[in-house]
């Protein structure tokens, strides 16, 4: 049951969100426009608002001055309406939301009349992103992950032939699709408005270039408009492009003989990182570890040139529903799901939720729901129903994450032996650094079982897998808390040498279990087979290091094997226990990429293996699965000695999971 303080503040949001949803729009007077304007008045009281970028030109701030165009004219000696008829031409050429309602003639959807191109707060928002770099004199470069049929591929489209019409003459571009088809279809936008264009503001005519009717030029500009198809790219025209339009660049399968990676790069070799260049990549999501799902993360995490832009269902007034009346209203609340109220807190409204309950229905699972009216980034890379973990709970964990407190590297007098963990060993900072960490060791108590550091062995080379090395805290777990990933070190390195940082990060943590997966010594061994007996080596210098025997063989004389094995039943056994710490929340986890991790964890199609999503890497995530399992079997963390206290007995010696 929601208490009646909850109801009243969800009420009191969605009212405000509703307002916003349905705010006054009028492209005319500038009126609900996203993008920055200030007020330009015709006569006293009478004003239009219109964009900064325009405002701040010399010859409306001349006119500025004078308070009104009208008081302008009168002092100047100036015709009141020519001056009218020129600061209506420089709207057209500066105010794209003007034009678009004045000049450019779309085909409605539903009934296939023409109508106004009237923007749509979602195209009003990618609008924004375009002309901010536009009018800053950069290039524009976004990838658009959107929910269906708002209308982003129309606004691309006129957009650029905007640019074509007014600001640049021979500016070639393309629209591409996956067939030819799909791309001459986009391309009709542009046909739809050349032949309604008004021909007092600018005559605009196409005609076949170059003896084919698929290649159009732009009369009177010199802008020749190509389209491309995926796939049959050998088909396409080349030209020298400076505009690039992909669509729905998430379907584009890769082949043995086609990637779509290889056909963009060829397209956009060809455009020049200069003002007015102009490249939008837009799909709805399907899937992940696709080009498009890549190019989006690598844009999200700042890793392109790319701006991301995403555009959430439940900013389209369309989807949305009203209600009989206030108590239905009060009642539809008391029965708001998890996941409801989470979509809820993401910004949709009461009445989007109620029409999203309505379209549910129609769909036939929840993944392709969410696929096609996302509420967040995440909940649209829904894969095929092969993801091991529950998208809800790992979003529900993403508010934990942040930015490391400290970064940068350990360093000693040496790189392995006793030397790499004697009293020269550091913790250097360094923005550029492969050592994350929220928190450093505590050295002001001695607390048994509280760090544990475990190891996820890769290779050298950057083609190889990461190796990874993760630190978690249990000191909550003596508060009734839970534990903390506290710490990912990644990198590319020697295994040899790997294992020893992972031996400098244990020591680091005052001496921590150190735990290291077996499999990845035996398996890598093209590596270097030295390293299979790297684990033997490093425990004449460091005891503490989990073996996987039981302790009564070891103490009749055995010799331990040191390690942790992964093998069918173990890997279930760690996704297992993953999935429930996700769902139940029963660990914090710092590191962004982790979760992004277990979001791309899968089980193999036709396959009892389990492991990443083509093209991405599992392996901060096996290292959290390990850390994590032999925490959640070791004693409790135990306090033996306060600062300033003498010291205790404290036990030492290598650690097992059958010895805790």
């Amino acid at each position: 049951m929601i208490s009646a303080e909850e109801v009243e503040r969800i009420l009191r949001v969605n009212e405000a969100r509703n307002i916003e949803l349905f705010a006054p729009y009028d492209p005319y007077t500038g009126v609900g426009s996203l993008i920055d304007r200030n007020k330009f008045y015709f006569s006293p009281g009478n004003y239009v608002l219109i964009p900064t970028y325009l405002f701040q030109t010399k010859f409306i701030q001349e006119i500025n001055r004078y308070g009104s165009l009208k008081q302008y004219a009168e002092q100047n000696g100036e015709n009141y309406n020519s001056l009218l008829g020129f600061i209506n031409s420089m709207r057209m050429e500066y105010d794209f939301e003007y034009w678009a309602a004045t000049c450019a003639m779309i085909r409605d959807r539903s009934s296939e009349n023409l109508v106004p191109f009237i923007l749509r707060r979602p195209q009003r928002k990618l609008l924004k992103v375009f002309v901010d770099d536009l009018f800053a004199n950069k290039p524009v470069r976004v990838v658009l992950l959107k929910a269906r049929q708002w209308g982003g591929s129309t606004l691309t489209q006129l957009f650029m032939a905007w640019i074509q019409i007014f600001h640049r003459k021979n500016w070639n571009s393309v629209v591409a699709a996956q067939d030819k088809t799909a791309a001459q279809g986009v391309r009709e936008m542009f046909a739809t408005m050349a032949d309604n264009h008004p021909t007092d503001v600018f005559h605009v005519e196409l005609k076949a270039y170059a003896g084919t009717s698929h290649t159009k030029l732009l009369r009177d500009r010199g802008c020749v408009i190509s389209v491309g198809s995926f796939n049959t790219p050998d088909a396409m025209r080349s030209t020298s492009l400076k505009m690039m339009h992909c669509t729905e660049v998430g379907m584009w399968q890769d082949t043995p003989h086609r990637k779509a990676a290889a056909f963009i790069t060829s397209m956009k070799s060809s455009v020049p990182r200069i003002p007015y260049t102009f490249i939008v990549l837009e799909s709805t999501a399907k899937g992940v570890g696709n080009y498009f799902h890549t190019t989006w993360i690598e844009a999200q995490q700042g890793k392109s040139g790319y701006k991301p832009v995403f555009i959430p269902w439940f900013e389209m007034p369309e989807y949305w529903e009203h209600f009989r009346d206030e108590a239905e209203k009060r009642a539809f609340i008391q029965t708001l799901s998890k996941i409801e109220s989470y979509r809820f807190e993401c910004g949709a409204t009461l009445e989007g939720l109620k029409w999203y309950r309505s379209e549910r229905l129609e769909q036939p699972s929840d993944w392709i729901m969410q696929e096609e009216f996302p509420s967040t980034p995440e909940e649209a890379f829904i894969s095929s129903g092969r993801l091991v973990h529950d998208a809800t709970d790992i979003r529900a964990m993403l508010s934990m994450t942040s930015a490391p407190k400290f970064t940068g590297e350990l360093a000693a007098d040496a790189l392995y032996g006793p030397q790499a963990i004697d009293s020269t060993l550091r913790f250097v900072p360094s923005t550029s650094g492969s050592l994350y960490l929220w928190a450093m060791p505590d050295k002001t108590q001695h607390i048994l079982n509280r760090y544990v550091v475990s190891m996820d062995i890769g290779g050298k080379s950057d083609k190889a897998d990461w190796t990874v090395i993760s630190v978690v805290d249990r000191y909550m777990l003596l508060k009734g808390g839970v534990e903390e990933c506290i710490g990912t070190w990644r990198f590319h390195l020697d295994q040899d040498l790997a294992v020893w940082r992972a031996v400098q990060l244990a020591h680091f943590f005052n001496d921590a279990l150190l735990v290291v997966e077996f499999n990845s010594l035996d398996a890598k061994g093209t590596e270097g087979d030295h390293t299979l007996t790297i684990l033997d080596e490093i425990v004449g210098h460091y005891e503490n290091i989990y073996y996987r025997d039981d302790p009564t063989k070891i103490r009749e004389g055995l010799p331990p094997h040191y390690g942790f094995h992964t093998n069918a039943a173990s890997k279930r056994d760690l996704i297992t226990q993953m999935s429930r710490r996700l769902r139940d929340k029963t660990y914090i986890e710092n590191d962004k990429r982790a979760l992004d991790e277990c979001a791309w964890f899968e089980q193999k199609a036709n396959s009892a293996s389990f492991g990443a999503i083509d093209g991405h890497h599992d392996d901060i995530y096996m290292s959290r699965a390990i850390c994590l399992k032999v925490s959640s079997v070791m004693p409790m963390p135990q306090v033996v000695m306060q600062k300033n206290e003498t010291p205790r007995h404290q036990s030492s010696g290598v650690r097992t999971l059958s010895s805790f």
